[in-house]
């Protein structure tokens, strides 16, 4: 499943190069991603949609018929601590 990111960043009028600066991360980044070439992490996908004022369904490009997620993973994730975050994405990593 790939994420909207280039649909979303083009609708917000920015460059690769200011989301990766939003994102505390780098130009080529956002290019990999837009392109598929690999994934970003848990904690820059939950930035990225806080960046876009969208949900993650949203990000992942998900309606509300398709949507299989908690409708409050959004909110979890925000209150999880940098700690927790860390041990999710370490999880998600390992299954996917």
């Amino acid at each position: 499943m790939q994420l909207k990111i280039r649909e979303l960043r083009e609708e917000f009028q920015m460059t690769q190069k200011e989301l990766a600066e939003k994102l505390a991360s780098a130009q080529r980044n956002v290019s990999n991603w837009e392109n598929g070439v690999n994934e970003p992490d848990l904690e820059t996908v939950v930035r990225m949609s806080e960046v876009f004022h969208v949900s993650l369904e949203e990000l992942f490009g998900l309606s509300a018929a398709e949507n299989t997620y908690d409708h409050n993973l959004f909110t979890k994730i925000k209150r999880l601590t940098p700690a927790q975050r860390a041990a999710l994405s370490a999880f998600l990593e390992t299954i996917c």
